[in-house]
């Protein structure tokens, strides 16, 4: 599994048009062949504003396939380039097997 994350810095006052193209976009996507997950968050830091996307894909293989040869740098959200600052694009290998159920019975314990 992948985990990619996107963080983008959104232009001083663009904040609500950012979030209108998420919504919109996120509101109309369907299955994406090897897209498992996907959270989007915005921050609340005095830096500015920021854009985080994280997603979970199947293989690097996946993430090719959607993104087309610039798939390490490419941002997920069309429609926001006007707006944005700049775009940092990471990936993750993951290093443990899913450890969801694990988590979920420690949170019931408590």
């Amino acid at each position: 599994m992948i985990v990619r994350v996107t963080r983008s810095r959104i232009k001083g006052g663009h904040e609500p048009e950012v979030l209108d193209v998420v919504r919109r976009l996120t509101g109309e996507m369907g299955a994406i062949s090897g897209l498992r997950a996907a959270m989007f968050g915005r921050s609340i830091a005095s830096d500015g504003s920021w854009l985080l996307s994280i997603t979970e894909w199947e293989s690097v293989e996946a993430i090719q396939a959607v993104y087309g040869d610039r798939w390490a740098e490419r941002s997920l959200l069309p429609g926001v380039e006007p707006y944005i600052v700049e775009t940092t694009v990471e990936h993750f290998e993951s290093t443990l097997e899913d450890v969801t159920a694990v988590v979920g019975e420690r949170g019931a314990t408590t």
